[in-house]
């Protein structure tokens, strides 16, 4: 768990126009009554966007709170709820109100959950909130890939392709391929094949300090960190994944804490 800003003054609003239907019109509006500064309102670009916040209020879904968290890196996201699923969210659009006062009288709860780190052969880092997915390209073909943990060999997976996610990215795509739901404040990751050409295969838990080396053989693949446009992986690139030290800091109140959100989201 991480602290809560003490006090509320300055904060930002980023709002996904196409599910807003005037909740952003309500948010400034409760502000305003409390003489909350607006510092800025804005679309979820993705473009990083500096300021002296105390807090970033995100209104959408889970996409939108991940190009926020790239807006406002290191800042706290409190996310209100207008997706479909919104596991990442912190307050449910039909509490809104309510939820607002909660927060501005101290009743923000926040965690800070670390980022999965990929970085590749040429040492370029990059880093990712939710996952980082390692696709096969070609749809009628299968991804080859060599799996080695801390430098020693593991596996080779004949798959559709992996994905590492950390426990946020736990109720996402690695769910669905079968993995694990990860508690938010465990400090680990997670590798889960997909569709893998195998009778045995199981999701790997990685700790904090492990490393996975990814190593794509026979055909090339692609790679997508957190939903975001895929890009090539040529044969024999290696990819580095494992915890980073930059974090996320996620917003929410008792009214949708993370196991509340399991429940009422997958259960």
């Amino acid at each position: 768990m991480s602290e809560a800003p003490e006090t509320i003054e300055r904060v930002a609003i980023v709002a996904n126009p196409s599910v807003d239907d005037g909740y952003s019109e309500r948010l400034v509006s409760i502000l305003g009554e409390r003489g909350i500064e607006i510092e800025r309102q804005t679309e979820p670009t993705g473009d990083p966007a500096n300021g002296d916040l105390d807090l970033v209020f995100v209104l959408g879904g889970d996409g939108t709170m991940l190009r926020a968290s790239r807006m406002y890196p290191g800042k706290v996201l409190l996310g209100v709820n207008l997706g479909t699923v919104g596991f990442m969210s912190g307050m449910r659009s039909e509490d809104l109100d309510s939820g607002v006062e909660k927060v501005l009288d101290g009743g923000l709860h926040v965690q800070e959950y670390r980022m999965l780190e990929v970085v590749n052969s040429e040492g370029e880092t990059r880093t990712s909130v939710n996952d980082a997915v390692l696709l096969k390209k070609r749809p009628h073909q299968i991804a080859s890939v060599d799996v080695a943990v801390n430098g020693e060999d593991l596996v080779s997976y004949q798959c559709d392709g992996l994905v590492a996610a950390t426990p946020l990215g736990s109720t996402a795509y690695a769910l669905s391929a079968g993995g694990p739901l990860i508690s938010g404040d465990v400090a680990c990751f997670v590798i889960v094949p997909i569709a893998p050409h195998s009778l045995v295969s199981r999701p790997l838990v990685l700790g904090a300090d492990q490393v996975v080396e990814l190593r794509v053989k026979e055909r090339e693949a692609l790679l997508s960190l957190d939903g975001g446009d895929p890009e090539e992986v040529p044969v024999g690139e290696q990819l580095s994944v494992g915890l980073g030290r930059e974090s996320v800091r996620i917003g929410r109140t008792d009214d949708w804490t993370w196991w509340r959100a399991v429940r009422r989201t997958f259960l």
